[in-house]
């Protein structure tokens, strides 16, 4: 469908009639026109050049009325998934990897190392760019859980977000529970049409109420979402699979209650640790691994300008009238 900007400029088509009506040949004096032989093929080019002039009028007519290709929603078949890129923000995501040191105190050494966050953002922008049929969102969460990007294929607006806060420094506590149910409303009224991912980035250190957990499952389930945490060791503490009891794990290791609870709701779920730069490559190529399903994707086609495609038509079949009229017979003999 083709729609127009400046509809009142189709009031001069009428003007490509003039193209059908006059010959615009130069006429050409003989004795008797009785007597000269039937040229069918030279009518044929006369009304062939009479409708290629008529047709560049109207095309230069059209193109002053400013046509265009209104925006519209296509439906597309891809390899990839519904991903939601959930990133803590928390402090402690300022701090450098185990094997950078930071004794001196975050403060007085920020802005000296990649911190934690800072490498995430980076890993996670590579991983994207490498997969431009995904449909990406993106959420951070400390104290309070912040919706950066709902669900979208873009990829220039995709790396905007993530990129987005990589200089400014977290707070103290940690929502995960806030973050998690928060993320998965992106999810919310959108048609099931293939993988569902939350790729949740976190140092841990966060705890979950009861309540909050029947939630996160049900969401989860009601979802259909498959659950990655890459898991960024803090140096105090003991990682994921350190055996201790719980109420250990409870003072020093929460986020092994946590990884305990994802463990046992049923729902799809693993957790790649990271200690390093390194590792966290691998875990983020992990995932790139497990997801590469066929999805099911609507893409919004912008408005496009026709305008240009009609004055190019029309300039081709002026040139056209043109070059016929430089070849144009000028004295019979």
């Amino acid at each position: 469908m083709i729609n127009l900007t400046s509809p009142y400029w189709l009031f001069l088509l009428p003007l490509s009639i003039i193209a059908l009506a006059w010959h615009g040949q130069k006429r050409l004096n003989y004795s008797s026109l009785a007597i000269l032989p039937e040229d069918p093929m030279s009518t044929v080019l006369e009304w062939l050049l009479k409708i290629v002039l008529a047709l560049g009028i109207a095309a230069i007519v059209i193109g002053l009325s400013e046509p265009y290709r209104p925006a519209r929603i296509i439906e597309r078949i891809g390899e990839g998934a519904q991903m939601i890129m959930l990133l803590d923000s928390s402090g402690s995501m300022d701090r450098p990897f185990l094997g950078v040191s930071d004794n001196r105190g975050r403060v007085s050494v920020w802005g000296t190392y990649t911190s934690k966050g800072q490498m995430a953002r980076e890993m996670l922008s590579e991983y994207a760019a490498q997969r431009p049929q995904d449909m990406f969102a993106f959420f951070v969460f400390s104290g309070n859980p912040i919706p950066v990007l709902p669900l979208t294929d873009k990829q220039d607006v995709v790396q905007a977000a993530i990129k987005a806060g990589s200089i400014e420094r977290g707070l103290a506590s940690t929502n995960l529970g806030g973050g998690l149910i928060q993320s998965l409303d992106y999810f919310k009224d959108k048609p099931f049409t293939g993988s569902r991912i939350v790729m949740l980035v976190s140092d841990g250190a966060a705890r979950l109420t009861p309540e909050v957990e029947a939630q996160i499952t049900y969401l989860l389930e009601k979802y259909r979402v498959t659950l990655y945490w890459i898991y960024l060791r803090d140096k105090h503490s003991p990682g994921l699979h350190t055996e201790m009891g719980t109420n250990r794990a409870k003072d020093i290791a929460p986020e092994q209650i946590v990884h305990q609870y994802f463990s046992n709701t049923g729902i799809p779920y693993r957790a790649f640790p990271a200690e390093d730069p390194n590792t966290l490559q691998q875990a983020i190529a992990e995932v790139d691994k497990l997801q590469k399903l066929p999805i099911k994707y609507q893409d919004l086609e912008p408005r496009k300008d026709l305008t240009p495609w009609f004055y190019g038509f029309a300039a081709i079949a002026l040139l056209l009238s043109l070059l016929a009229k430089l070849i144009e017979v000028q004295t019979w003999r």
